[in-house]
């Protein structure tokens, strides 16, 4: 979620046909993000899925406590999600000077030298992010960790990998 901030910061501050491709990329990378973060909240245990609620005394009223709160959780998660990236622009505009004048409508518009160490910063950090994410939260839960696929044939192992090539090929090719 602290991704979603960095990248709002970095088209906050982003100006011109920059913010044009920039726009269309955050909108893409949302969708699939909460498409992703969708399954990845829908798989979590809801509240009757635990089987010691049932069953009376202390404990039982732990784990009903627990539930109330798992309740609450899929609604908190899916709205930290919605609203991250706005409160990132939100942060970014409201610093600079300009901050009520429209964007500039011509890419001649001169920047300063404080704007593009802002955006190469913002950029910088909103890279590093997801590099992390991708190789050691996504790639190690997907290769490492993954049970199902340890117990695999080969080939599906080599598909998988060979996938996962393909979408880094792609991906790149395209931004």
């Amino acid at each position: 979620m602290i991704h979603s901030i960095v990248i709002g910061l970095t088209l906050a501050v982003t100006t011109g046909s920059e913010f044009t491709s920039l726009l269309t990329a955050i909108i893409f990378h949302q969708l699939f993000e909460g498409l992703s973060l969708g399954i990845r909240i829908a798989s979590l245990p809801s509240q009757s899925d635990s089987p010691d609620e049932e069953q009376g005394g202390a404990e039982g009223g732990k784990k009903k406590g627990s539930g109330m709160w798992m309740s609450f959780l899929k609604p908190t998660l899916a709205f930290l999600f919605a609203v991250t990236n706005p409160v990132g622009i939100v942060i970014g505009i409201l610093p600079t000077n300009d901050a009520l004048t429209p964007l500039p409508s011509s890419p001649s518009t001169p920047q300063t030298a404080h704007t593009k160490l802002i955006q190469g910063l913002m950029s910088a950090i909103s890279s590093g992010m997801l590099i992390y994410a991708a190789c050691v939260e996504m790639l190690a839960g997907d290769f490492v960790m993954d049970q199902l696929l340890w117990r695999s044939g080969v080939w599906k192992q080599a598909l998988a990998v060979v996938s996962l090539l393909v979408g880094v090929a792609g991906m790149s090719m395209v931004g």
